[in-house]
């Protein structure tokens, strides 16, 4: 019945993705931008989806926006999401397999471990984005170092500076991953009884951290693309604002509160385990993505990945009693049923939200935005000069509009573009350093499409504006503000606020 525990597992993961994650994410928009322009008009090293001239530009990951991009022309949304879920269960096979290695062919262990891994992971991290790709070339590159040591076989090594060419031209900004796994490993290959170090051979592990290295100069944008992520991080305005790269607070609510939990409880099995099967090296990969974590939330997807695995080692002569063996497979049968009944479920409900994108009140506010360019007889909307929030502005990018800004952070910081920190610009007028009145002089914006929480700009007293289009106005039979005020409903909770505003004497008149 080895077969029903890997559907039951693959539909209990797979469902796990749906209940959290029901359309694609956010950020898929400017990156079908970016893939849009590449297969358009080839590799480009100036920004050319923002309205903001001659800002130099790295585009990390530039291999994924194209797959991302013909993905999306043959199959749409849905075939972005099916993707995703399709690479998720890529990532448990892996997660199985290393776990199936180090614990002597434990299956019921090592499918628990990849469960219980995979279901802490999707709360937040397995969403329609590159770092999945990432996710599953970072644990190949430990399946690849735990084969070498189980069968001393350099054969296996072959594989990794391979693994780091795709992983430098598809996702650079996490490419650095590989490396820091690999000098863990070559740390642990020296023999040091007192450190308890493993002590395997170190010189085939240098040598393809070596050519790891050498590879990763392979791209069409060299040695900016293996330092990206060091140029990207560390800016104070996004620490506080953007909450992937926020500090773990480990006693906040919701997923930081399961996280911290399921922190504890793993180091509470390492101590209370057989110590003698725990290796030096999983250790430090445990406390060092552990602090990486710490600083960043985005850093503790690394973690969760590392966090379980060495349990199928600790405790891999625990075995399921024969005489409960019955009841597991009708357990595992009934969980069976009830995710294929969750996620045909989930996927009624969801399947629409993810075929038609953003939010429709997004949706309609740049449709209105079409129309009224449409009616000025605009013939190339990237002319037009567009404020949007950091939200917002990769839809804009997808829908063929140049924006102010979108949420590439590192694109708007000065170390990377080399010639203005338009993001610190951005917070600085959002928290109101910066007066509206001289942000709004110095880009003379044609269009600003306002979010409700940009409180600053939201209620625009501007007489060279007026308001064109308001969501919560809207006459097309759905919820109006009226409407929801009669019903004595919450405006804020209900029907989030976008509002339009056009310039009165627009250049194209």
């Amino acid at each position: 019945m080895k077969w029903l525990k890997f559907l039951v597992v693959g539909l209990v993961v797979t469902m796990g993705v749906m209940i959290w994650h029901q359309s694609i994410d956010n950020d898929s928009w400017y990156v079908l931008a970016e893939g849009r322009e590449i297969v358009n008009n080839g590799i480009y090293y100036t920004d050319q989806l923002s309205m903001h001239e001659d800002l130099n530009v790295t585009v990390q990951n530039y291999g994924f926006a194209v797959i991302y991009y013909l993905i999306h022309m043959l199959f749409g949304p849905v075939g972005l999401y099916v993707g995703t879920l399709i690479l998720n269960l890529l990532l448990c096979f892996i997660i199985y397999k290393i776990c199936m290695l180090i614990s002597d062919k434990n299956i019921n262990l090592s499918l628990t471990i990849t469960v219980l891994t995979d279901l802490l992971l999707s709360y937040w991290f397995v969403v329609t984005r590159a770092q999945m790709v990432s996710y599953v070339i970072m644990m190949l590159v430990v399946y690849l170092l735990e084969l070498y040591i189980r069968k001393k076989d350099t054969k296996y090594l072959w594989w990794i500076p391979l693994l780091s060419l795709i992983q430098i031209n598809l996702h650079a900004s996490l490419w650095p991953m590989i490396l820091v796994v690999l000098a863990v490993y070559i740390i642990d290959s020296f023999k040091i009884k007192k450190l308890h170090l493993d002590g395997y051979k170190t010189k085939p592990l240098l040598i393809v951290l070596g050519a790891s290295i050498l590879v990763g100069f392979l791209n069409p944008y060299g040695a900016k693309m293996m330092t990206f992520i060091l140029t990207s991080y560390g800016v104070p305005e996004a620490d506080n604002y953007i909450n992937e790269l926020a500090a773990f607070k480990p006693l906040a609510f919701g997923f930081t509160i399961l996280l911290y939990i399921s922190i504890v409880m793993a180091i509470c099995l390492y101590i209370f385990g057989d110590k003698r099967r725990i290796k030096m090296r999983w250790l430090i990969l445990t406390f060092g993505f552990l602090a990486l974590g710490l600083n960043t939330i985005k850093g503790m997807s690394n973690l969760i990945l590392v966090l379980l695995f060495p349990m199928a080692a600790i405790y891999r002569d625990v075995q399921i009693d024969k005489k409960w063996r019955r009841w597991s497979i009708m357990m595992a049968s009934w969980a069976g049923v009830m995710a294929v009944c969750l996620i045909i479920a989930i996927a009624a409900i969801a399947m629409p939200q993810t075929i038609n994108g953003p939010r429709e009140e997004l949706i309609a506010t740049v449709d209105k935005l079409d129309e009224d360019v449409e009616m000025g007889g605009v013939l190339n909307k990237k002319e037009l000069r567009i404020y949007t929030g950091y939200d917002n502005g990769g839809f804009l990018e997808y829908r063929g509009y140049k924006p102010y800004i979108d949420p590439r952070m590192e694109v708007f910081i000065k170390s990377n573009n080399g010639k203005e920190d338009i993001f610190k610009e951005f917070r600085d007028m959002s928290t109101g350093k910066m007066k509206v009145a001289d942000f709004i002089k110095k880009y003379d914006f044609d269009y600003m499409v306002v979010m409700e929480y940009e409180n600053v700009l939201y209620d625009l007293e501007n007489e060279e504006y007026e308001l064109i289009y308001d969501s919560k106005d809207r006459a097309d039979g759905k919820a109006t503000r009226e409407d929801s005020e009669a019903a004595g409903e919450d405006d804020e909770d209900d029907i989030s606020g976008i509002r339009l505003y056009k310039k009165n004497k627009m250049w194209y008149n």
